[in-house]
């Protein structure tokens, strides 16, 4: 049994916003379903999404029930008003609305809690990953509200300021962490916070024969394999990696990511048993879930 720990599944080649928003419930309902069968053809059974904008992966919540699945959803991600994530979540602007916000997404009863605390990895310029949103006071009151209500905090975080004020913070989980050193490593290590690296966004590009982003190649080739660097440093570190495909993003399917996300671990040296053993332990984990709660599935 597997665990994928970071998918979106509102991202997909099924249906549009537009129909989405048009359909029955029963509708939404199949899609959703029609999905997470894919995931059960690959013996992966344990979910986490990353939020969206439409409520999907809350229904998916419920449709993953029907399918004897185990699926956590954040309900939508939270964002800064103007930077990246529109398409994952709420804008928030200040504490007052990060504080409204909070209390609303609570009413819809969230798994965990999903920030986007930066953009992702510019394949036109390396090194560049936006703006680092939230300040730590806003990052460690989000943090503290989660504690409170007994959520994980699952950061989207790259770049070493973004990923290291995400580890100041003290959040549960760092999403992606591309470009970062070893000094983030180390905080990451000290502070107990579980790394999902995400590899199949990026090692599917470079492994695959299609043109698109053929003039960027170069640069997404480099982060990749510095990815792999520090996974395999955060590994003999004692870090908790956990394997998360990102499902949804170009060229990285739902149910094949999980897969691909093995094949790119393999990579770092590391054994097929080893992996699927680190994926399961790890990823229970970080969805704060416990052998005995897996009697759900079917």
């Amino acid at each position: 049994m597997l665990v994928d720990a970071h998918i979106h599944i509102a991202l997909n080649n099924i249906y549009t916003r537009q129909s989405w928003q048009c359909a029955s419930m029963e509708q939404k309902f199949q899609w959703t379903s029609n999905i997470l069968k894919e995931y059960k053809k690959r013996n992966i059974y344990i979910l986490r999404d990353g939020g969206d904008s439409m409520s999907v992966s809350q229904i998916a919540r419920e449709a993953a029930k029907a399918e004897g699945m185990i699926y956590k959803s954040p309900i939508h991600a939270l964002y800064k008003e103007g930077s990246y994530g529109s398409f994952l979540g709420k804008p928030v602007k200040d504490m007052h609305s990060i504080k409204e916000a909070l209390k609303i997404l609570l009413d819809h009863k969230p798994d965990h809690l999903k920030i986007i605390l930066t953009g992702i990895v510019n394949f036109n310029k390396y090194g560049d990953v936006g703006e680092t949103a939230f300040t730590l006071g806003e990052l460690k009151h989000m943090v503290a509200f989660a504690r409170d209500n007994h959520m994980p905090v699952m950061v989207h975080a790259n770049g070493k300021e973004g990923v290291e004020r995400a580890i100041k913070a003290g959040v549960t989980t760092i999403e992606h962490g591309y470009l970062i050193s070893e000094a983030e490593l180390y905080g990451m290590a000290e502070r107990d916070i579980i790394w999902v690296p995400t590899l199949s966004p990026l090692g599917n590009i470079v492994y695959s024969d299609d043109d698109k982003f053929i003039e960027e190649r170069g640069t997404i080739q480099r982060v990749y394999e510095e990815q792999l660097e520090n996974i395999a440093k955060a590994i003999e570190m004692g870090i908790k990696v956990v394997l998360g495909s990102d499902a949804g993003a170009y060229r990285v399917g739902h149910g094949s990511g999980l897969i691909d996300e093995i094949e790119h671990f393999k990579r770092i040296g590391l054994k097929q048993e080893d992996i699927e053993k680190m994926c399961l332990e790890n990823g229970l984990e970080a969805l704060g879930l416990q052998f005995d709660e897996l009697s759900v599935i079917k």
